[in-house]
């Protein structure tokens, strides 16, 4: 009976005679070497940079929400709004004493 050739694991990783040639390596000096990125926990320069505008532009939607919501009450006007250059005269109150309710 005639077994046919089955190339074991072993001759499929190791190089042939012609092929030792043909393989070089790069000198490690070639290669780039690693530099160390500053970093905190996993927030790099890099990755903080690439999301500051979306960041900025979220806080400032937030900001606009609240001074929305947040327009009618009181201690929010004197403490915050009053002190905005063109939105405090907006909130000043000339109603005189007579014509107010409480």
């Amino acid at each position: 009976m005639i077994r046919p050739i089955v190339p074991t694991a072993r001759a499929l990783v190791r190089p042939r005679v012609g092929q030792v040639g043909l393989m070089r390596f790069a000198s490690s000096s070639s290669r780039p070497q690693p530099q160390f990125q500053p970093h905190v926990g996993s927030f790099s320069q890099e990755n903080v940079m690439k999301w500051a505008m979306t960041l900025g532009i979220w806080g400032a939607a937030a900001g606009g929400a609240v001074a929305l919501f947040m327009q009618k009450v009181p201690i929010f006007q004197r403490d915050v709004l009053d002190k905005v250059p063109f939105v405090g005269a907006f909130f000043k109150d000339e109603t005189p004493d007579s014509d107010k309710p409480f």
